[in-house]
């Protein structure tokens, strides 16, 4: 007896079929209530972007801003990241209108913000007795 490659196929779904025959539909009752609730997950987002800083070399101060951005609801700090400071080097920042000198340990901490934001921040930078190259790096980190 030959056994066609089909009948087993076959056979699946009508069991599968008549399977689904079986399941009947949910029926609420009259007085009976329900409900459902729904969640969202919003991702927390922040970043920064700096347009082009200028230097005026008479005063050695550096003026731009930087575009902040940030949807978390609690909160960020903006920070700077440079290179150790050796001794005597100061570099002085004004963030946003705050003014703070950087650590010489090359991590600082410029500004807290509360709550979400858009917009640009002022900054100005002046750097004194600096025997060296220094760059900053701004970073943000959303709490």
């Amino acid at each position: 007896m030959l056994k066609s490659p089909l009948i087993k196929p076959i056979a699946i779904a009508v069991a599968m079929i008549s399977g689904s025959f079986l399941a009947l539909p949910a029926h609420a009752a009259p007085n009976d209530t329900g409900g459902f609730s729904v969640a969202v997950t919003v991702p927390v987002i922040c970043d920064l972007e700096a347009t082009d800083f200028i230097i005026d070399q008479t005063t050695n101060i550096i003026t731009g801003q930087v575009q902040e951005y940030c949807n978390s609801s609690r909160g960020f700090h903006v920070l700077a990241n440079h290179r150790p400071l050796l001794s005597g080097e100061q570099v002085d920042l004004t963030y946003g209108g705050v003014a703070s000198q950087l650590a010489t340990n090359g991590f600082s901490s410029v500004a807290f913000r509360a709550g979400a934001r858009f917009g640009y921040v002022p900054i100005t930078i002046h750097a004194n007795n600096v025997e060296g190259p220094i760059a900053l790096s701004f970073a943000v980190t959303a709490l």
